[in-house]
Formats: C-alpha cells, sequence, structure tokens
C-alpha cells in the first residue's frame, strides 16, 4: 500500500510540473479584422476567440503563427503543421485539410459592386455575374461557391485576386474590378476605415450590397498528412481539449462577450468625424 502511494505521489508531482507541449497553430496573416498583422503584432477577433480557448488548455503552449494564406494552405498539404485557424470547411475540395475543430465563430459572405453594374438587377449568384472582373482573396480557393469557380475556369467571369481586403475595396472603388466577394464584417469595417483616412477618395462612388453568397462558419482545420505521420501523437487529446474549452466558452456565453468587445472598439474607431 506505501508502495502504491508513493508512486501516484510521484505520478501526481510529475503531471504537476510537467513542461506543457509547444504547439504551433498557423492563421491568415491579413484577413482584416479576424486575423492580421498591425505593426508586427497579431491582432483580430478570431486571434482573441483563439486565445482565449488556448489560456484555458494548460497542457499546451499554443503559439498562433501568422503566415500568408496561401502559405498556410501548402504547410497544411506538404504536412509541415498541425493546424491552420479561420478556415472555412473544405473537407469536400481541400482533402489535405481534415478534421476540423468545432466551429469558434462564423460569416455572411457577400458580394459587393459598383452601383452601374447593379443598375441591372442581378440577384442570382454567379450567374447574373457573367462576363464581370471579380475580385477575390488571393489563396481563397472556394471563395464564392464551386459555380462560381467553374465560370471562372470556363473564362465566363474574370478573377482578379488581390491580397488584403482593403486593397479590394480600393480596387472597386477605382473602378479596377466591377464586384469583390467578401464577408460582411470585413467588408463593414474596412471599408469605413478607408473612408475615414482617406484611401477610400470621396469622389468614389459607394459600393453597392449585390447578394448574399453563403453564410460559413470558421473552424481550426488540422493537415491530414501531419497527423498520419505521427508525428504529433498528441494531436488527439490537444483537439479535444480544445473543442471543449471552445464549447464551454459558447454555452456560457464568454465566446459572445468577446466578439462583442471587438466590435464596439473597432466600430469607434472607424466613425468617420463630424
Amino acid at each position: 500500500m506505501k508502495k502504491w502511494m508513493i508512486l501516484w505521489s510521484l505520478i501526481v508531482i510529475s503531471n504537476v510540473y510537467a513542461t506543457p507541449t509547444k504547439v504551433i497553430i498557423y492563421t491568415d496573416d491579413s484577413l482584416q479584422p479576424y486575423s492580421h498583422l498591425e505593426n508586427g503584432e497579431l491582432k483580430g477577433t478570431y486571434v482573441n476567440i483563439l486565445k482565449a480557448v488556448f489560456a484555458k488548455m494548460p497542457d499546451y503552449d499554443v503559439k498562433l503563427l501568422p503566415v500568408p494564406w496561401k502559405r498556410g494552405k501548402k504547410l497544411m498539404e506538404l504536412g509541415q503543421g498541425l493546424g491552420l485557424a479561420t478556415a472555412y470547411f473544405h473537407g469536400h475540395d481541400w482533402p489535405y485539410l481534415y478534421p476540423y475543430s468545432l466551429p469558434f465563430a462564423s460569416d455572411v459572405l457577400n458580394v459587393y459592386c459598383s452601383s452601374e453594374i447593379l443598375e441591372k438587377a442581378r440577384p442570382l449568384w454567379p450567374d447574373d455575374y457573367k462576363n464581370l472582373r471579380i475580385g477575390r482573396p488571393a489563396g481563397f480557393t472556394g471563395f464564392g461557391g464551386p459555380k462560381f469557380d467553374e465560370m471562372v475556369k470556363e473564362k465566363a467571369i474574370f478573377l482578379e485576386e488581390s491580397k488584403g481586403a482593403v486593397t479590394q475595396i480600393l480596387k472597386l472603388g477605382a473602378n479596377r474590378v466591377d464586384c469583390i466577394i467578401m464577408d460582411q464584417t470585413t467588408y463593414n469595417v474596412e471599408y469605413h476605415k478607408a473612408v475615414k483616412d482617406g484611401r477610400y477618395f470621396s469622389n468614389w462612388k459607394k459600393p453597392v450590397l449585390g447578394v448574399e453568397i453563403s453564410r460559413n462558419d470558421v473552424y481550426i482545420g488540422y493537415s491530414k498528412k501531419a497527423i498520419e505521420s505521427g508525428q504529433y501523437p498528441y494531436h488527439m487529446d490537444f483537439r479535444q481539449k480544445f473543442d471543449a474549452e471552445l464549447f464551454k466558452m459558447i454555452r456560457s456565453g464568454e465566446r459572445d462577450k468577446i466578439l462583442n468587445a471587438y466590435w464596439i472598439i473597432s466600430a469607434s474607431k472607424v466613425l468617420i468625424d463630424k
């Protein structure tokens, strides 16, 4: 009995003083206002949510590492990292990114166009947008739906990709594209920022909402190749603990408090001075 008590004490002590496992989760470096670099610091509402979840996982020392989205996807495809955050579900067309976490947020994907383009009613996406120049974030394959991608391949729609939401908004204002695909919150925040700081010129017409394309949940997607390689033996435990803590945050309302706090601060920053 005494031997078992000593052994148990050693196990407890070793667990208490065990060094947390270091984990890197990649994330987008230019997805304003969700996950982006600002003066060398990673910021955004999705970043805040993820950091809050990771803080509740004492067995892991998790670092969010920002990278260009295309590079993040390639790292997952090559199995050179465990997970990529801010991903939509792509189990049907990105076979290398699977499984996924519980969704930690959701957003609405819209198409915004110049007012001249929408003088003609265009309620059907993407059929009513044939022969137009459409802007989309670089590396966001599937952003717009499979039929949109097919029409791009057939040159029925002309795709122009660029990095960063602001670049797309400015290209739309300058009539370098006819429409842009962007989630609703990003557009609202970044358009008003660009107006306030003068990058969106006063003589440019305000973009107009064309149509809602889809509503999407946002996840951490895990590299199938990395998991199958065995280089992350703790992946199941990590995934389960992340999902469990996120679930509790959603249920308690803590996740929504983080979201609301961020949007209140963002809104105060983009209000146009009278």
